[in-house]
């Protein structure tokens, strides 16, 4: 496992990369807590924070992500090719996760329809609670989430964050 740390443009705080056997399982925003963001990791992969060592082909990982995390930034990329490991969630928060891929740069959805898009009408508050524990911030897009009323809703780096996101989309299609 290996992590680094990369620096967004817009104001925005730095974001934490891990990778771990070639595949990302953590990109999150931080400020000054970095001593508390592996506590962030999902409790059943605590353990691979924690014994995992070998970097492997992370480091070639972590290149290419922040190369196409500057791209995504520079307007010049709207879909990320990064493999990605979120075996670390539920197999509900997996299924969110996944539908959360399909969500198009640009535009934004509610939780309602979050939770409709994955056969679980009724379950738009698990969604919103599943779209919370995303472990692999703007790459998994949970930021294109908001609320039925239009309102952003919450997002775990902040709504501030959130909202410069879906501002750089629009700004850019």
């Amino acid at each position: 496992m290996i992590s680094t740390t990369y620096l967004p443009p817009y104001q925005l705080p730095a974001m934490t990369l891990t990778a771990r056997a070639g595949k990302l399982i953590l990109l999150d925003w931080f400020d000054d807590k970095t001593s508390q963001l592996l506590a962030k990791i999902p409790q059943s992969c605590q353990h691979i924070a924690r014994h995992d060592l070998d970097s492997g082909d992370d480091e070639q990982l972590l290149l290419s992500v922040c190369h196409q995390l500057d791209e995504y930034f520079l307007g010049r990329r709207q879909v990320f090719d990064i493999p990605l490991d979120f075996s670390c969630g539920t197999a509900f928060q997996q299924q969110v996760w996944q539908a959360l891929l399909t969500i198009e740069y640009g535009s934004t959805i509610s939780y309602a329809e979050l939770a409709k898009s994955i056969g679980r009408p009724k379950s738009f508050r698990a969604c919103a609670n599943a779209n919370g524990k995303n472990p692999i911030s703007l790459i998994i897009p949970c930021h294109r989430v908001i609320a039925s009323d239009g309102s952003l809703g919450g997002y775990t780096g902040g709504t501030a964050i959130k909202q410069t996101l879906l501002m750089h989309e629009a700004a850019i299609t």
